[in-house]
C-alpha cells in the first residue's frame, strides 16, 4: 500500500560512465514539486504507521506512488469541503489544482525514464458505468495529466470485472491478480493505478553463494531462510535505534533501503520514528563502506481495503453521504465506496520485482560498523528513486 514521498538521499558510488539523469521537472516548476513531494512524503508514511501491526507476523508492503496517483485523479473530481479534506489529509494545501496535476504528470514521466537499466511501468485508467454522464473537464484532466485509458463499460456484464482484472494484471506483468471480487449493483466508477517495478542489482548476488541460515522473527522463534550473500562496496550507517544500507539497482538512480534494528530494539521502534524530518536526516548520513552483505531471499504478497485508515486520517468526508465529488458528474450523488491496495515483492540473487495497483471505487451516496551485517531478523525497506527522492515502495519483512 502507499503515497509519493520526496526527501535527500545522498549517493557514494555513481558510475563514471553512465549518462546524466534527465531533469525530472521544469525549472519554473522545481520548487512547487519539491513542495508536493515532501508533503506526500509525510502523507505516506502516517498511512504506514497506521497500517503497521506491531503483534501480526504479516509481512507488509505498499506503494505509496500507486495510492497517490489513484487518489490524485479522484481529487479531480473533489470540490467544496471534499477536496479540502482531500488537500488536508494529503497535505497539498498550498497549490492549484492544476499545477498539482503537472507536477504528477512530470513525476510518472520521469519515473518511468529515469534509468534505463531499470523497468519502471506506470499505467492509469478509469472505468464509468454505462449509461451515466461524466463532466468532460474531468475527463480531459485524467487523460492529460495521467494519460489514463477512460472507458465506459456495462458493469452488470460479469466481462467487465474481467476486464478491469485483466487490465491490472496486465499493466503489473502478471504479479496483481483478481484486484476486485465483485463490482456492486450502485458502483459508478474505478479509478485505477498499476506500477511495475523490475530492476538487476547493481551489485549482484551469485547463486551459488547463497546458502541456508537461521533468522530469528520478533516472538524468538527461529526459521530457516536462504541467504544470499556478497562482498561490495555500499552506503551504510549506524546510529542509537538500526543499521542501515543502500542496495543499488542498475545504473543506481533507483535503490532499496533496508532499515535493521539493533539487538535492543524492534521494528516498532523503527516504524514510530518514520516522519520526513526523520527520513531526510538518515538519508544524508550514508557514508562508504566495504560490507559482506548477508540478505534473505523474500516474496510475497499483501492486499488491504485502505477506507478505515484513510478515514482516520482525515479523508472521512470523501467516504460519507457527506461527499462532493461534482466535478465528476454533477447532480449525482458520488461518495467513495473502497481503496483497494494490493502488492507484490520478490527478492532474489538477480535483484527486485516488484508491483503494486491502487483502485478507488466510487458509488452513489445512500443514507561502528562491522565489515559484516546480517539482516536475520525482520527489517523495514523501501525502493526509491534518487533523483527525485520518491519512495516507490516500502514494507517490512517479518519471515522471509
Amino acid at each position: 500500500m502507499m503515497f509519493l514521498m520526496f526527501f535527500v538521499s545522498c549517493n557514494l558510488f555513481d558510475s563514471g560512465d553512465k549518462q546524466a539523469a534527465p531533469q525530472p521537472f521544469p525549472e519554473n516548476m522545481e520548487m512547487e514539486a519539491k513542495s508536493i513531494i515532501a508533503s506526500n512524503n509525510g502523507f505516506g508514511f502516517d498511512l504506514f504507521q497506521k497500517l503497521y501491526q506491531d503483534d501480526s507476523p504479516e509481512n507488509m508492503m505498499i506503494s505509496p506512488s500507486s495510492i497517490s496517483l489513484a487518489l490524485a485523479m479522484t481529487y479531480n473530481g473533489a470540490e467544496g469541503e471534499t477536496k479540502t479534506a482531500f488537500e488536508n489529509t494529503l497535505h497539498l494545501t498550498d497549490l492549484s489544482r492544476d499545477q498539482i496535476n503537472s507536477i504528477y504528470k512530470n513525476l510518472q514521466h520521469y519515473l518511468k525514464r529515469t534509468d534505463s537499466k531499470v523497468q519502471m511501468n506506470i499505467a492509469n485508467s478509469v472505468w464509468s458505468k454505462q449509461g451515466t454522464t461524466v463532466e468532460e473537464e474531468f475527463k480531459n484532466n485524467i487523460n492529460v495529466f495521467y494519460d489514463a485509458e477512460f472507458r465506459v463499460e456495462d458493469f452488470s456484464n460479469p466481462a467487465t470485472l474481467d476486464a478491469i482484472n485483466h487490465w491490472v494484471e496486465q499493466n503489473t506483468e502478471g504479479k496483481i491478480q483478481n484486484i476486485l471480487d465483485e463490482i456492486p449493483a450502485d458502483a459508478f466508477m474505478y479509478l485505477i493505478n498499476a506500477i511495475y517495478f523490475k530492476g538487476e542489482w547493481t551489485n549482484r548476488f551469485e547463486t551459488k553463494d547463497t546458502y541456508t541460515g537461521k533468522f530469528t522473527d520478533e516472538e524468538g522463534d527461529i526459521t530457516q531462510v536462504n541467504y544470499m550473500t556478497a562482498e561490495m562496496d555500499i552506503n551504510y550507517q549506524e546510529n542509537d535505534l538500526f543499521t542501515a544500507i543502500e542496495l543499488p539497482y542498475g545504473n543506481k538512480d533507483y535503490s532499496m533501503i533496508i532499515l535493521l534494528p539493533h539487538e535492543d530494539k524492534k521494528l516498532a521502534d523503527i516504524v514510530v520514528q518514520l516522519n520526513d524530518s526523520n527520513w531526510n536526516k538518515w538519508m544524508n548520513s550514508f557514508s562508504a563502506l566495504g560490507l559482506n552483505v548477508h540478505l534473505p531471499k523474500f516474496k510475497f504478497g499483501y492486499k488491504e481495503e485502505l477506507s478505515d485508515v484513510l478515514t482516520q486520517l482525515g479523508m472521512d468526508i470523501p467516504f460519507s453521504d457527506a461527499a462532493n465529488f461534482s466535478g465528476i458528474s454533477k447532480g449525482v450523488p458520488l461518495k467513495i465506496s473502497k481503496v483497494i491496495h494490493q502488492s507484490f515483492i520478490e527478492v532474489n540473487e538477480k535483484g527486485t520485482e516488484a508491483a503494486a495497483a491502487t483502485v478507488v471505487g466510487m458509488e452513489l451516496t445512500s443514507p561502528g560498523p562491522s565489515n559484516a551485517i546480517h539482516i536475520d531478523k525482520p527489517f523495514f525497506f523501501a525502493i526509491k528513486e534518487k533523483q527525485t527522492n520518491s519512495i516507490v515502495f516500502m514494507g517490512n519483512v517479518k519471515k522471509p
